[in-house]
């Protein structure tokens, strides 16, 4: 009896349900806060890294900068130099060489046939002026001749000839009279034209064509040196303006390079700074998207409405 006793089975209860509290903080906790430990340190490299970055793009903008106005002052000086060249020094060359032919080709030659003729034209006058004076002395002794007593014979025979002439005729002491005055007129006449002669040499000699052609030639030689210095320097600026692209396009290339890789370092920055903020916060739901919208945004993303603007929903 006892036998069947010690083998009947106890009497079954129905299992208590225990309550599942999980630790606190949870592994997940525990998780996140390491991953912040973490990112508390690559969030203090990559601002440390933007900083750089921030220094090196202002840095590289200085120096694009300065090549920037040092190419512009080249580009000005080749403007102003081509500027000489070509509204200055063409026609000032021009122009001088049509000065020294004028002068060399045209003045020079007749300056001196002037001064030839006027030579002359003295030795001429003064061999007439020497003839006339012997006329007035001439004049003179008839004059004195004719008041002579001694010579009363020969001038009553003259004056029987003047009077078959007529009785118009004038007396021997008004003819000769007439002819003393003639005389004096014509020796004044040659003093007026030897006077005006000597003006127009003196005046000739102020002039001085000869040295007006030397000076002439001087400022050809000095203009073609001003041409030559234009030209020098329009290449020397060029070749300047030329070399100093090399380094403008290397200081935008560095502008560039520098730039962007701010911007990398900017975004990265952002990137721990927002990872490091789910991190903290853990708020999972706040920009994650389940699959039904990123379905629906791709189906309208590829939407034939996107594809003709005048095509209404219902339409397509």
């Amino acid at each position: 009896m006892s036998d069947n006793k010690s083998q009947q089975q106890p009497p079954h209860h129905p299992p208590v349900d225990t309550p599942c509290v999980p630790p606190t903080p949870s592994q997940f906790d525990l998780l996140m806060k390491d991953y912040g430990i973490i990112l508390k340190d690559e969030l203090q490299q990559t601002s440390a890294n933007l900083e750089a970055q921030v220094i090196t793009a202002s840095t590289a903008t200085q120096v694009t900068c300065v090549e920037r106005k040092v190419n512009e002052k080249y580009a000005r000086s080749v403007r102003e130099y081509n500027f000489l060249s070509n509204c200055i020094t063409v026609y000032t060359g021009q122009d001088l060489d049509g000065i020294n032919n004028t002068i060399t080709q045209l003045l020079v030659p007749k300056s001196r046939d002037i001064k030839t003729s006027f030579d002359a034209a003295i030795a001429l006058i003064k061999t007439a002026k020497q003839k006339v004076g012997l006329v007035s002395t001439a004049a003179v002794k008839l004059k004195d001749a004719v008041a002579d007593s001694c010579n009363s014979e020969e001038l009553k025979l003259i004056r029987e000839n003047l009077s078959k002439g007529g009785s118009n005729k004038k007396s021997l002491e008004e003819s000769v009279q007439e002819f003393v005055n003639y005389a004096n007129k014509i020796v004044n006449q040659v003093d007026d034209v030897a006077q005006a002669a000597v003006k127009v040499a003196g005046i000739n000699s102020f002039i001085n064509i000869d040295n007006l052609a030397i000076l002439v030639a001087a400022t050809k030689t000095d203009g073609a040196k001003l041409i030559t210095d234009v030209e020098a320097n329009v290449k020397s600026s060029q070749k300047k303006y030329d070399d100093s692209r090399v380094p403008l396009g290397n200081a935008l290339k560095g502008l560039s390079s520098a730039v962007t890789d701010m911007n990398k370092a900017w975004n990265l920055k952002n990137a721990v700074t927002n990872i490091s903020q789910f991190v903290e916060d853990k708020d999972c739901q706040h920009d994650c998207k389940n699959l039904d919208d990123i379905s629906d945004e791709a189906e309208h993303a590829f939407d034939s409405a996107n594809c003709n603007p005048g095509q209404s929903e219902e339409e397509a």
